[in-house]
């Protein structure tokens, strides 16, 4: 109880002691007086006690109301999506989401590794140097060659056989014909896109035969026979370079004029060919210095595919020779390559 309601309290007895006390003498009724002055009293007293016993309690709080838990209104159901956990995929095997890029072309040097060449040199066993299979193995080419040496009916077998072939060299020197169906499987390989070397001195022989299709595809025609006497001026049996600059007589070799050298062919030498109106054939080299359409002795056609040499290799130095040949067959491979790759 506050201090305040405890002094109203004791207002109130005072004045009630005060009123009893007034009666009484005012009256003169002493035994009436005496007995209400006794009740004031102990009614006064009452109110004391009450008062002592309101003071002794501890006032009373207003209990509060229990905390009410929080509603929490379960949640509309819907379909959970748990995310998987992810692994960390190093950046280098990540795969784009991209268009596939297409693979690296291979070098010339890695593709040459694999090349497939067929050989035919009917010198062999002759005696004479072997300059075709020295200036393959000088081009680090023999593990990738099919020699059948001088064998016709291997070379036939070789060249309608399902191998995929990137050079036939036929090499007809020993005055033995390569001639009728021989063509016609060549002309077969020219058009799978075949790079082919022809090394033959007998054309006007056969000018007309079925050698015919495989002369017009290069774009080339037969246009005189060479022949030489046993006792001719050699001087008029020089090859004339006239492109130098062409690859085939300036890489991986620089060649010079061939001059004819402890010669092993007489009479019939060779054959000079011509180029066809609107043919994109090339005379690299001839009897005559200036003449670029006829006299032609070493001609490039088919866009580097196919070269021709209607002169007899071991009429001239062997070592201008197999470098020569190296050219020959580096050329024809290189175009081979750029056939494969356009």
């Amino acid at each position: 109880m506050s201090k305040k309601y405890y002094l109203v309290v004791v207002s109130m007895i005072l004045i009630l002691i005060m009123t009893s006390c007034d009666i009484l003498f005012q009256r003169g009724d002493s035994g009436l007086e005496s007995t209400r002055v006794a009740l004031a009293i102990q009614q006064t007293s009452l109110v004391l006690d009450q008062t002592r016993l309101a003071q002794a309690e501890p006032p009373t709080s207003t209990p509060e109301p229990p905390v009410q838990p929080t509603y929490t209104p379960y949640p509309t159901y819907t379909d959970v999506v748990v995310d998987e956990p992810t692994m960390e995929i190093p950046t280098e095997a990540i795969i784009e989401p991209t268009e596939m890029e297409p693979d690296p072309i291979q070098s010339f040097e890695d593709w040459l590794k694999d090349t497939n060449i067929l050989v035919y040199n009917d010198m062999w066993g002759s005696g004479e140097p072997m300059v075709i299979e020295n200036a393959i193995d000088a081009l680090g080419l023999g593990k990738n060659t099919t020699n059948v040496r001088d064998a016709m009916g291997h070379l036939l077998t070789n060249m309608n056989s399902a191998t995929k072939w990137d050079l036939i060299i036929i090499a007809a020197e020993s005055r033995r014909s390569i001639s009728g169906e021989y063509f016609d499987v060549l002309a077969d390989q020219i058009d799978r896109g075949t790079s082919v070397i022809i090394e033959i001195w007998y054309i006007d022989d056969i000018a007309f035969g079925r050698i015919q299709p495989v002369m017009q595809r290069c774009g080339i025609a037969f246009h005189r026979d060479w022949w030489r006497e046993v006792d001719a001026n050699l001087n008029a049996y020089l090859v004339y370079l006239l492109e130098p600059e062409h690859p085939v007589l300036s890489e991986p070799n620089s060649i010079s004029m061939l001059i004819p050298y402890d010669v092993l062919w007489w009479g019939d030498v060779g054959d000079l060919v011509k180029v066809n109106p609107g043919s994109n054939a090339t005379l690299l080299g001839g009897t005559q210095a200036r003449e670029h359409n006829a006299y032609g002795l070493i001609t490039e056609c088919l866009d580097g595919r196919m070269i021709w040499q209607t002169f007899s290799t071991h009429d001239y130095r062997t070592q201008e020779m197999t470098n020569l040949w190296q050219n020959y067959i580096y050329n024809t491979l290189m175009a081979r390559y750029t056939y494969l790759h356009e």
